[in-house]
């Protein structure tokens, strides 16, 4: 069998657990750069094959037959559509691809086909008074591509942005930002032609807006995979957030710290950790794998790999949040910390079985200045493999997440169940802490 992996240099770790799997096939990565493989050994049977412009012409000259496509990198699923095309494979159409591709365009879509109760209202605007449908309400800006790490337009701190992924508490509240920082007409201007960017093979991004709703608890997020055009659920993910500026306590749960950041213009991801379907109310499983099904069977899509969406609860209800037509990277750790059976499992359609669950979190430092280090041994089985190495002189900063590219400090938790997860992960965060002296 011969696989074709579709990914940008800032995905290729999303690609470890489909490698893996496809270990005894023909496999081809198809990126913008050739990985390293002395730090990634998972590619060392890989055949790489770098096209800088991801040309469907270039790639298919050089790759002229191929069983199956996968893509890690979402902006690139329509050239996935388009390479199926090319291969005879049925499966994802250019119209699916422009849908899962765009959080505008998926929000949209969702309104068409009866599932509007489920997504929030939301406007690509060119124009201030395109804003008024939001009334009084609050409201968030985010790019409509990419993922909660990636910043567009200029002159933006990725930790800090000015307005991507921040909320607002109306639409009134934005404008006077943007009046106050003179960036009123720029930004309009912005979203009337778009911002193209190499790392996104220069596909035109634009910011949305979109009504906010805080989730009451961590949020829920499906995990699975479509076979044969069914939706099959593996697990769940819940998430929280911190707050921008927001201390934080290790010796509070990731639930409890949830509840303090509700009112934080800006927060990013602090822990992320897996359940099982059956750990999750029945009713609200039900109405998410209807969500899903719905989509699936809308787009008639056949195979793929997702992680999404992001369910916020809010006043009973299950509001949906973007939508990842991939592996994540949660779903790379969870699947080499249960022995690598995961994705083997669901190419082979057999039963998921999922023994260790994972929690996903940044470390909860002390922010200063590192003097030394000391028996680091005793917690290294911990520390994510994309970290940042802890080194003396180094400055942990006071914001701490897991999508800090400057300072990546986090932790890969094993447990039984939620509460177990919790008390580890505090329990190596303390081991840590000791390590350092300041």
């Amino acid at each position: 069998m011969k696989i074709i992996i579709l990914s940008h240099k800032r995905s290729l770790n999303k690609a470890e657990g489909l490698i893996e799997a496809y270990k005894d096939q023909e496999i081809y990565l198809v990126s913008d750069i050739s990985p390293n493989k002395e730090r990634r050994p998972f590619f060392k049977n890989v055949k790489s094959f770098v096209s800088k412009g991801f040309d469907p012409v270039h790639i298919t000259s050089n790759i002229t037959t191929c069983d199956k496509i996968y893509t890690v990198s979402e902006n690139l699923l329509p050239l996935q559509s388009q390479l199926e095309s090319f291969y005879g494979i049925d499966n994802i159409s250019p119209f699916a691809a422009e849908v899962l591709s765009n959080k505008q365009y998926f929000d949209d879509y969702c309104r068409t086909i009866g599932l509007e109760d489920f997504v929030p209202k939301s406007i690509t605007p060119t124009f201030h008074s395109q804003l008024e449908i939001f009334s009084n309400k609050e409201i968030f800006t985010k790019p409509d591509i990419g993922t909660g790490t990636n910043v567009f337009l200029p002159d933006t701190d990725q930790n800090i942005p000015k307005i991507e992924y921040r909320r607002w508490n109306n639409y009134h509240h934005f404008l006077k930002f943007l009046k106050n920082t003179n960036f009123h007409n720029d930004f309009f201007n912005y979203n009337k032609s778009g911002i193209q960017n190499e790392r996104f093979n220069y596909k035109s991004c634009k910011t949305m807006v979109q009504e906010y709703f805080f989730s009451e608890e961590p949020c829920l997020i499906p995990v699975g995979y479509v076979k044969n055009g069914i939706v099959n659920n593996i697990c769940y993910l819940k998430t929280t957030k911190v707050n921008y500026g927001d201390l934080l306590d290790p010796l509070l749960t990731p639930i409890e710290l949830h509840n303090k950041s509700r009112t934080s213009d800006i927060g990013k991801d602090l822990a992320v950790w897996s359940v099982k379907n059956e750990e999750v109310l029945p009713e609200r499983h039900e109405k998410m794998q209807f969500f899903l099904q719905t989509l699936i069977d809308n787009l008639k899509i056949q195979d793929m790999i997702f992680v999404g969406p992001d369910f916020h609860i809010s006043k009973g209800k299950l509001i949906a949040i973007d939508f990842n037509p991939r592996p994540g990277q949660f779903m790379n750790i969870l699947n080499k910390l249960n022995g690598n059976t995961i994705f083997p499992d669901i190419l082979s359609e057999r039963t998921v079985e999922i023994k260790n669950q994972l929690l996903w979190g940044c470390a909860m430092l002390k922010p200063g200045v590192i003097k030394s280090i000391n028996n680091l041994n005793s917690v290294e089985k911990y520390l994510n493999l994309y970290n940042t190495k802890l080194e003396t002189n180094m400055v942990i900063p006071e914001f701490q997440n897991l999508q800090n590219k400057d300072f990546t400090v986090n932790l890969n938790i094993l447990g039984k169940n939620e509460q177990e997860l919790f008390t580890n992960y505090k329990n190596v965060n303390q081991l840590l802490q000791k390590c350092i002296t300041y």
